[in-house]
Order: C-alpha cells, then sequence, then structure tokens
C-alpha cells in the first residue's frame, strides 16, 4: 500500500471511529445529548482532532442522518423490487418502518426528528435522500391507484406525506407511552401499530 492511500486509509478510519463515537454518545444521552467533548472523550481525540473532519456536531448528525435514510431507502428498494401487489408492497413498506424503529431506535430518531429541526439547512444530497424515500412510496400508492386498487379521489403524493405523519406520529407514541398503553389498556405495540396500517390502507382502499 503506498504512502498516499495508508494515510487516506487512515484517515477514513479515524472519521468512522468520530461518527461510532457520536453514535454510542446518542445511544447513551439520547438525539440532543451529542456533546463534542464527550465525542473526543470517547474517539479518545482531541476535541481540535474532530474538526479536521466535521465543522460542527450539526454535520455530524447530517452524516448519520444520511446514513439512516440510506438504510431505510435499501430496506423500501428490496420491498418496491418484489413481484407482489401494490397493496401488499404498501403494507410491507409500513411494517418496515416498524423494524426500522424497533431494530435501530437512534436511526429512527435520526430520520424522524432531523427534519423537524434542520429541513431548512439540507445540503443537497441529504434532500435528495429524503426525496428518494417519498418517490418510492409515491410510487406504489401510484400503482396501486392505476391498478384500481385505490380510490380515485386519493391524490398519491398526498397520501405519501400523510401516511409518512401518520407512521411517525404512531412509532413515537409508542416509544413514549407504548408501555402505559399496554399495562393501562392491554394493548400491545405490534396490535397498535397493525390496527394504524389497516386503517390507513382501509382508508385509502376501493371499498
Amino acid at each position: 500500500m503506498s504512502t498516499i492511500k495508508r494515510k487516506e486509509r487512515e484517515k477514513e478510519l479515524r472519521r468512522e471511529a468520530i461518527l461510532s463515537a457520536a453514535t454510542d454518545v446518542m445511544l447513551q444521552y439520547g438525539l440532543y445529548g451529542l456533546n463534542l467533548d464527550l465525542v473526543a472523550k470517547k474517539s479518545q481525540l482531541a476535541k481540535g482532532t474532530l474538526y479536521l473532519y466535521f465543522k460542527s456536531k450539526e454535520e455530524i448528525l447530517a452524516t448519520l442522518t444520511l446514513r439512516a435514510r440510506q438504510s431505510l431507502t435499501t430496506e423500501f428498494l428490496k420491498i418496491h423490487n418484489e413481484e407482489i401487489g401494490p397493496i401488499e408492497k404498501l403494507r410491507k413498506v409500513i411494517n418496515a418502518n416498524f423494524e426500522f424503529f424497533k431494530k435501530q431506535p437512534l436511526y429512527f430518531d435520526l430520520v424522524s426528528l432531523y427534519e423537524a429541526n434542520h429541513s431548512l439547512n439540507e445540503e443537497e444530497e441529504l434532500y435528495k435522500s429524503s426525496e428518494e424515500i417519498s418517490l418510492l412510496v409515491f410510487k406504489i400508492i401510484s400503482d396501486a391507484r392505476e391498478s384500481g386498487l385505490i380510490r380515485e379521489d386519493i391524490d398519491p403524493m398526498t397520501a405519501t406525506m400523510n401516511l409518512w405523519a401518520s407512521t411517525v406520529g404512531t412509532l413515537q407514541l409508542i416509544k413514549v407511552r407504548g408501555s402505559l398503553i399496554d399495562e393501562k389498556f392491554g394493548i400491545k405495540n405490534e396490535v397498535l401499530f397493525n390496527s394504524f396500517m389497516e386503517i390507513f390502507i382501509q382508508g385509502i382502499s376501493k371499498k
């Protein structure tokens, strides 16, 4: 390996170490607990060194958010390419959000909460990553409409935006009050989410 390639490799490894440390910090202290002093300590780097790789903690958040969105996009693409009907694809896409929420809670928070605070400042690559997710869902809903499976008065893009908003809202409810809802009303998280999914699909489907 040449000296130049070795230095590039070392630089990439250090960048990944910073992102890994930032992830660990947020897993411990929450999305809004990201602190560069803690990241420096966790990565065993001087705080000044962090700025050689990232301009700010916001840039670290943006980088991790991009990865989170790409991870979700990958799952949606797999479903989109399956040889199944559009309504079944829509169910699987909605359920993929639930699995994403359960298995990668930090990534879910990055995807669902980053936009609320940073959407006006998104770089083009970050904006496109969000748009790609929306367009995949839009295409599935459009296919369902063209196949005569959903109501003709349903606008696919409006339905896409409504689906995203209601999915995030339901998952935030589960995150904050899921245990209480189970304790007080005996409604399991899976039952609550599946009920929301069916209500949405039945609401846009032709009778």
